[in-house]
């Protein structure tokens, strides 16, 4: 089974960052992934700063959309997304999916969940 490296790119707007849990599927041509807790231990989703996390998946084939979304807990839940890039660590195949938007109950839509289209 695959390694899948998920970069995770917050925006440098000002109060980008998000204190929420954020969860990713991933959908490819050959199924989609369960939903993932995006999680390290560390300070994760900061403003300007990118969020690196590895998980072995099934091979999903060729990625043709993410869906992103966060629970919109803790005191500063309101993120600004700027992309996501998965790379297959096994086959070297990258995808970017652009996103420059809030995730956010009180910015832009209001809307926490995203679907994100191949770059």
């Amino acid at each position: 089974m695959p390694e899948y490296r998920i970069q995770v790119v917050t925006g440098k707007v000002e109060s980008a960052g998000t204190d929420a849990n954020v969860y990713l599927t991933i959908y490819g041509s050959a199924g989609s992934s369960e939903e993932i807790h995006l999680e390290s231990g560390g300070d994760d989703f900061e403003r300007a700063c990118v969020s690196n996390f590895v998980h072995t998946l099934r091979d999903l084939g060729d990625l043709r959309k993410v869906r992103i979304r966060h629970d919109n807990t803790g005191g500063w839940p309101g993120w600004f997304l700027e992309r996501i890039v998965i790379r297959n660590e096994d086959s070297d195949q990258e995808w970017s999916f652009p996103c420059s938007l809030w995730l956010s109950t009180d910015e832009h839509d209001e809307q926490i969940d995203r679907i994100l289209d191949l770059a």
